[in-house]
């Protein structure tokens, strides 16, 4: 019978050692990638809040108009540097709110919201008016400020403020204090948390909507909502 050398033992030894370890390696990546799912993974808990459920929850940061009861809730999320959200506010907004908003259809709320930190102050002041209940007169105002460049400055919000007969020194105080600017932040991430990537975006109870659609638009998809019910 042949020997096996020492030589021999020791190299299958190394082998069966080089086995071991690499089974321990995959294992250990194996039981690490399962925990990491585990904690991971969706639960309840971490359900992740609809724009309209956060708005509830946090009235502060949001602004409402219409019935409370109505039957479609519609959440905007617009940026006042946005050139399609100006289009939606210069040739929509008004047409939608009349006939949806006044018969009692809808109720509209908007989630003040800055695609980056250029636009946040913009938001804020929109807050501030907010705090004088005149948040859409506000918006809508600012809206049909051009240019762009001068609608998102301190010269903006105030032509705008002024426009809509606010309280200037609230206005004012409201802006030096920035208060405001932590809300809009909050916002954002709570729009990101929804897939907000680009503005105008609008939730029509489990229907989205996003750019600049025409009224006819917003009219199907409200009636195929009504319908629904």
């Amino acid at each position: 019978m042949a020997k096996t050398t020492p030589q021999r033992r020791k190299q299958q030894t190394r082998e069966t050692n080089w086995v071991v370890i690499g089974g321990l390696i995959v294992l250990g990546i194996a039981v690490f990638g399962g925990l990491l799912w585990l904690a991971l993974r969706p639960t309840e808990s971490q359900t992740v809040q609809t724009l309209a459920e956060f708005c509830d929850g946090n009235p502060d940061n949001c602004a409402v108009r219409g019935e409370a009861d109505a039957p479609v809730t519609m959440v905007e999320v617009s940026d006042f540097g946005c050139i399609h959200c100006t289009t939606f506010h210069r040739e929509t907004e008004q047409a939608l709110s009349e006939q949806y908003v006044d018969s009692g259809t809808v109720r509209w709320v908007v989630l003040p919201y800055a695609l980056s930190t250029t636009t946040v102050p913009a938001a804020a002041a929109a807050l501030c008016a907010g705090e004088q209940d005149r948040y859409f007169e506000f918006a809508h105002a600012l809206f049909q400020i051009d240019p762009v460049e001068t609608r998102i400055t301190a010269a903006g919000y105030r032509q705008a403020s002024e426009a809509v007969t606010l309280d200037m020194d609230a206005f004012d105080s409201c802006m030096d204090d920035g208060r405001n600017l932590a809300i809009v932040n909050a916002n954002r991430e709570a729009a990101r948390n929804n897939r907000v990537s680009g503005t105008p975006t609008f939730f029509l109870n489990d229907e989205t909507l996003s750019g600049a659609q025409p009224l006819d638009v917003f009219a199907q998809t409200i009636n195929s909502l009504l319908a629904a019910q």
